[in-house]
């Protein structure tokens, strides 16, 4: 048996927070104001990421794009416009927790690895409000978000592992090769000697007789 070192990544703690992002955004000219919110698209980016004793901090933004209608013009109380977006970061950034996996202590060099990163619930208000021919249109947005963020701690350890040499391996199978043939061997000589022994048993059991239509009664020399 051979040793031989491998270097394998351990997981030593995990962790997550949930983290209460707000913003207010300005619609301004020339982008048009809101008539109505058609659909708002989020998701979280985690920029970068470093492990302290115990923790993870780090910085993140939400990346936002609202879909809204818009007012051109009013026909017999018909609102026609186009649909326009906006899109923007909020950034946000802060700490999380690790408890540790078994007797091991998060600690600097380790590496924090992330797990998840989504908005797990928000809440969008519209406000500042004006007229825009005859209908109400809004010229901000309020979010309010619950984002949740999920990291695991990474450390490189070395472990002593016991391996077979090649030698070995090719002695293994140079011994199964042999048994293999041997094996081969034995089913070809049992097969001849039934072969052999089928042919003695035709020799006397199938002996006719003078007049040829039945066998013989007994084996041996006829009289």
């Amino acid at each position: 048996m051979k040793k031989k070192i491998l270097q394998v990544p351990v997981i030593v703690g995990k962790g997550s927070e949930q983290f209460f992002v707000e913003k207010d955004v300005k619609i301004s000219p020339p982008s048009p104001a809101i008539y109505k919110i058609e659909n708002i698209d989020k998701k979280v980016f985690v920029t970068d990421a470093h492990v302290i004793p115990g923790k993870v901090i780090f910085n993140a933004y939400i990346w936002n794009n609202v879909t809204y209608k818009t007012v051109e013009d009013v026909c017999d109380g018909i609102v026609n416009g186009p649909l326009y977006h906006a899109t923007f970061k909020i950034p946000f950034g802060g700490f999380v927790e690790i408890k540790p996996i078994g007797c091991e202590k998060v600690k600097e060099g380790d590496i924090a690895e992330l797990i998840e990163a989504y908005v797990e619930g928000e809440k969008d208000f519209l406000h500042d409000e004006t007229i825009c021919q005859g209908q109400k249109v809004y010229c901000s947005l309020l979010e309010k978000d619950v984002v949740k963020v999920t990291f695991k701690v990474v450390r490189t350890e070395h472990v002593d592992v016991l391996a077979e040499d090649e030698k070995e391996d090719e002695k293994k199978e140079l011994c199964k090769c042999g048994e293999k043939d041997e094996k081969k061997d034995e089913k070809k000589d049992e097969k001849k000697y039934f072969k052999d022994c089928e042919k003695e048993d035709d020799k006397w059991d199938k002996r006719y007789d003078c007049r040829g239509d039945y066998y013989a009664r007994y084996r041996g020399k006829y009289y």
